[in-house]
């Protein structure tokens, strides 16, 4: 019997459909894609389009669409949405560009960009997603408590951690916490991210040990509900909004 291929071996791409890079296309990064003007994985050369505008995300191999405070609006299909899950074949319109959305074999796309460059980029280390160069936007503008992080440190220890920030790195290089003296800890080990509906997501970083969710080891970026357990190296934690 033939073996049904798993989601982990398809990846999102888009095709341009309208536009100024009609008919190009562009592969979906494995975490975060944000679409925009100027500060994007995706540079859309669009008036219309907002220096941010939306991102897609990659959450437990499926993708999902978020508008981020838009001027003009993000749509699928027709329809101005917050926030919806991508199937195949979906438009995706941003101001006077489409997008379509479409699943691949893995295989089929290696050759394929992650990425639209504008002439007056400059080029830049991509090894990391653009939400790591806008945490210090976050930072910058946070004035109240975002999400609390409770956590239990394998040495019995406990401590409620309050952040100010929309996303946050646990690690051994984080400012906040005593994640420096779990030796099973990576330097950048799992990030959390909260949106603008109050719903929290995390992404382990590629970390050595792994990150885990109710005993379970995840990949890619995952809804955390305020009854989850995470484990990251011996520290139990659970991570609530700010109501």
């Amino acid at each position: 019997m033939a073996q049904v291929k798993s989601k982990k071996e398809k990846r999102g791409v888009l095709v341009c459909v309208s536009g100024k890079r009609k008919d190009e296309i562009v592969k979906l990064r494995r975490d975060n894609t944000i679409f925009g003007r100027e500060k994007a994985d995706i540079i859309v050369s669009d008036a219309e389009v907002s220096a941010t505008h939306c991102q897609i995300q990659n959450i437990e191999d499926s993708y999902h669409i978020f508008d981020m405070n838009s001027s003009n609006g993000t749509y699928i299909n027709g329809e101005r949405i917050v926030k919806a899950k991508l199937k195949e074949g979906d438009v995706i319109e941003i101001g006077k560009t489409s997008f379509r959305f479409a699943l691949e074999d893995e295989k089929n796309v290696r050759h394929i960009p992650t990425l639209f460059t504008s002439s007056s980029q400059k080029s830049k280390d991509r090894t990391h997603s653009l939400v790591d160069t806008l945490i210090e936007d976050e930072l910058n503008s946070a004035k109240h408590v975002q999400f609390i992080i409770k956590v239990e440190y394998g040495d019995g220890r406990k401590e409620v951690i309050e952040l100010q920030q929309k996303v946050a790195f646990i690690g051994r290089a984080s400012s906040f916490g005593h994640f420096d003296q779990d030796t099973e800890i990576s330097r950048k080990h799992l990030m959390i991210k909260l949106n603008d509906t109050g719903e929290i997501f995390v992404e382990d970083q590629g970390s050595t040990n792994g990150s885990f969710i109710n005993g379970e080891k995840i990949s890619g970026m995952h809804l955390v509900k305020p009854e989850d357990i995470l484990k990251v190296g011996r520290c139990i934690i659970s991570i609530y909004p700010k109501i």
